[in-house]
């Protein structure tokens, strides 16, 4: 385990290089007192795990680990400190411990071996994982499906085995402990008999995928599971569009044509709902930003609105920008045929009218 060393005291890294040079197993690879310094030097080193100071003067450690995090995802942050009120907020910024000054050589032991468990997950995980090309396309908006490198739909012996493959896809790689996925596969059923499904469940996908010539699709180390092959998805092409933000019209109709419903729109899993409403929010965020900026074609800021009323289609903003749109561009008869599907779904749906304001609107447009 290389570990690297920053605090603002000379004092402090000595003594916590001394610490744990005597418990053997590990390599302190640098020790700084600058952490402007350490993220030059990160380009160029290989680190493990930080052992990161709380305050260094000017300098929060909070607000520099969530800077290590961003661009170095694989290293792991331990605190070190004598400010034990942080502690919430460190596990906040996903480090893996906090060890308040002066270190207990019992305490930093018990540490250091829960983080190589870490890392020995990590590192099998990748292993594996490196030697398997990306077979498989996944479908996840407007419906599911999974594609071989035939482009076969992938078939499901169960209903679980589908959503145990779905469950463990979505956390990216990162072990999974059995008891978070018991609770939530089977939430209402007696653990001993959960403990049961789930291994017949685990067994069926790993069939699954053993018939695709994938050898241990699902991974177990120390209490955790884990997916062991590479899937590429129209969701992952979706976030990385959203991530960059690009407002170009090639991006724009990418994202449009991506986005053709919920994320696993027909599943009912209880884990699925937050990932829904964080997916639309962000598609609906990003369509706003497109029209409000105004630099794509007209047609395309059309495509934009559309979308945004078949996501939220009872959202009276959305419904009045189109509608809107239409009478600035002398579109009478979409005005007219948009109106009348306003009224209709209001109606039926909901049982109310149109809005005022959508009615003062499309009355001072008709008059």
């Amino acid at each position: 385990m290389k570990i690297l060393l920053i605090d603002d005291e000379e004092m402090s890294l000595d003594f916590n290089e001394i610490m744990l040079k005597e418990l053997g197993g590990v390599e302190v690879v640098g020790k700084f007192t600058n952490p402007y310094f350490t993220l030059e030097q990160l380009e160029v080193m290989d680190v493990d795990v930080i052992f990161l100071d709380m305050e260094m003067g000017a300098v929060n450690g909070l607000e520099l680990a969530e800077i290590i995090k961003s661009k170095y995802s694989h290293i792991e942050i331990m605190f070190v400190t004598a400010h034990a009120q942080y502690a919430l907020q460190a596990f906040e910024v996903n480090a893996v411990d906090y060890l308040l000054k002066p270190l207990n050589k019992k305490r930093l032991k018990r540490a250091i071996e829960r983080m190589q468990e870490k890392l020995d997950l990590y590192k099998q995980s990748k292993k594996k994982v490196a030697f398997k090309e990306v077979n498989f396309y996944m479908k996840t908006f407007g419906g599911f499906h999974l594609l071989d490198n035939q482009k076969n739909i992938v078939k499901w012996r169960t209903k679980k085995v589908k959503e145990l493959f779905l469950f463990l896809w979505q956390h990216n790689g990162a072990p999974v402990h059995k008891a978070i996925v018991m609770e939530q596969l089977w939430p209402d059923i007696h653990a001993e008999k959960a403990a049961k499904l789930l291994h017949t469940t685990v067994y069926q996908l790993r069939k699954t995928f053993k018939e695709q010539g994938i050898e241990d699709a699902v991974q177990f180390n120390n209490e955790h599971y884990s997916l062991g092959l590479l899937v590429d998805s129209d969701c992952t092409v979706l976030e990385g569009l959203l991530k960059d933000n690009k407002m170009e019209s090639s991006e724009v109709e990418q994202i449009l044509t991506l986005y053709k419903g919920d994320f696993l729109e027909e599943a009912d899993f209880r884990w699925v709902t937050p990932i829904q409403q964080r997916l639309r929010q962000s598609v609906l965020q990003y369509l706003e930003q497109i029209i409000s900026v105004g630099e794509v074609n007209l047609l395309l800021i059309e495509e934009c609105l559309l979308k945004m009323y078949e996501v939220d289609c009872y959202n009276e903003t959305y419904m009045y920008n189109l509608l809107a749109f239409y009478e600035h561009m002398g579109s009478s008869q979409k005005m007219k045929e948009f109106y009348k599907m306003i009224e209709a779904r209001l109606g039926d749906d909901l049982g109310i009218e149109v809005p005022i304001k959508i009615k003062k609107s499309y009355g001072h447009f008709v008059e």
